[in-house]
């Protein structure tokens, strides 16, 4: 018996979703993105914009410019995550060890007597046909014995591939790959390689590893290694703790308006919120992000002496790194995150039980009717700014003090 990894990665995922689902989009370039204003940011593109060399990343204007008639479409993220979830359900039928790498791609682990080639492919053609009855999606699989190899294979038979890499062809496969194919190697470390006259993977693994470790630290060693094709061999069937819990928002147009920008920070710090109560996780530290009308960004944090979950606390402390000084120029994108992250059992916690048994109520009602059926009325500003008022129930913080107080 021995252990395979197959490597799923779906193909323009967020692009593929909304193309499914429109019939009129099928075969047409197009941008996902958080809005679409011309200086919103690509989060996602079609295959068919992608071949005009847009990327994510990208402004829509900047990719308009090489693809002038692709369609900008608004993301819809909790689109996205339930087709994710279907395509996981559909990975535990073939083995029960499935790794959520991302969103859109993950890790299978199984455990074979016959490994040849024509076996490994035709389970890689099951799964992608199963997975395309599913959801009408399609994806890239790469087989092999490790991580590293498995995703290298999918990443080069995309799209709508399959690559088996036998243990027995993977030196050959490595001698000639280039540095920059390879998974954990960035493309200035590549640009660095290729500048020392080191373009493939054979040359990396021809020079002592002791060189590496010398130029490179600890990282050269992880260079030599992937190089040589070996990688992780086992499935990760947890996710690791979290580290933070966040979100960011690009905003339809630039601006310096002050309850504009509370509102928005409002709505993020009450997202945030809602996840970390949801998973039961308490942090003591505020990260915010700030991309201006220039592209650069801003980025603080802020330790506090003790421990939040509430939107109330991350909305505040937030806000008060923000506008701690003057606002010299227009926003383009606000980022609000919470770190320093521990679960409840860890620490003594929540000393303001009424405020907690409201805010469990709170979160009852959104999960149950859908988020924010009851959010903090200083959302409604942009929600009024962007014409996008739903049959809510707002409320002021100053309300839950006399509720409290009841």
């Amino acid at each position: 018996m021995k252990k395979i990894i197959i490597h799923v990665d779906m193909d323009a995922f967020f692009a593929s979703v909304e193309q499914s689902l429109n019939p009129s989009l099928r075969g047409q370039p197009i941008f996902v993105s958080g809005n679409t204003a011309r200086d919103s940011v690509i989060a996602a593109c079609s295959y068919e914009a992608k071949k005009y060399g847009v990327k994510s990343g990208m402004s829509v204007f900047e990719g308009l410019n090489l693809c002038p008639d692709a369609i900008t479409v608004r993301g819809n993220p909790e689109r996205y995550i339930d087709t994710s979830r279907r395509i996981f359900n559909i990975l535990l039928t073939f083995t029960e060890k499935v790794e959520i790498y991302s969103i859109d791609e993950g890790f299978l682990e199984i455990t074979l007597e016959d490994c040849s080639y024509k076996n490994l492919k035709q389970i890689g053609l099951s799964i992608k046909r199963a997975i395309f009855e599913g959801t009408f999606l399609t994806c890239s699989v790469g087989i092999s014995c490790n991580k590293t190899i498995a995703k290298i294979a999918s990443d080069l038979c995309k799209p709508d591939g399959i690559m088996v890499i036998c243990e027995n062809e993977i030196s050959g496969f490595m001698e000639r790959l280039p540095v920059g194919k390879v998974p954990g190697i960035g493309p200035k470390t590549a640009e660095q390689l290729n500048l020392m006259g080191i373009e493939l993977c054979g040359q990396v693994t021809r020079i002592p590893l002791s060189f590496f470790k010398e130029r490179f630290g600890i990282k050269g060693e992880e260079i030599w290694h992937l190089c040589s094709g070996k990688g992780e061999t086992n499935v990760i069937l947890q996710s690791p703790e979290p580290k933070s819990f966040g979100h960011s928002y690009t905003l339809a147009q630039d601006t310096d308006d002050i309850n504009l920008l509370l509102s928005v920070l409002c709505r993020l710090s009450h997202q945030v919120g809602m996840r970390m109560r949801e998973e039961d996780y308490y942090g003591n530290i505020v990260v915010v992000t700030i991309r201006y009308k220039d592209f650069t960004s801003f980025t603080k944090r802020k330790n506090y002496p003790f421990w939040f979950n509430d939107d109330q606390t991350i909305f505040r402390n937030a806000s008060s790194i923000i506008f701690a000084k003057p606002i010299l120029q227009k926003i383009r994108l606000l980022g609000v995150s919470v770190s320093g992250i521990h679960k409840r059992y860890q620490m003594s916690l929540f000393k303001n039980e009424k405020r907690e048994k409201m805010l469990k109520v709170m979160d009852s009602i959104n999960k149950t009717y859908g988020a924010e059926t009851i959010f903090p009325c200083l959302m409604l500003y942009e929600q009024i700014k962007c014409q996008t008022i739903k049959k809510t129930h707002a409320f002021m913080f100053d309300e839950l003090k006399k509720f409290h107080s009841r």
